[in-house]
């Protein structure tokens, strides 16, 4: 008899634990559903190569780090002179925030 309840007990509890498993819905497998249903997917072009080779290097897509930046102009100072003016503002009171300072 203890046997059978054992029996009992452990069949239950793997119906209670499987249960959650079983309750998501299924998914598809990688690759073996289009997500853009609604989207019409065959469609004519009636642009050349060249001419979306042309636009494809017009409108390059961003790469890189800090790509949406403009490029910065080259300085006008030399490196003694931004060297100084650091010290200087070193000395006037100017803290650089570092760590949880910053």
């Amino acid at each position: 008899m203890t046997s059978l309840r054992s029996a009992i007990a452990i069949a239950a509890t793997a119906a209670l634990l499987s249960g959650p498993a079983l309750a998501a819905a299924p998914q598809p497998a990688a690759g073996a559903q289009p997500l853009f249903n609604g989207v019409a997917t065959t469609s004519a072009s009636t642009l050349q190569r060249a001419a979306v080779r042309a636009d494809a290097i017009a409108h390059a897509p961003a790469a890189g780090e800090m790509n949406l930046q403009a490029p910065q102009a080259a300085g006008t100072l030399t490196r003694a002179q931004v060297r100084e003016a650091t010290l200087q503002a070193l000395r006037r009171g100017f803290h650089v925030r570092t760590g949880d300072a910053s």
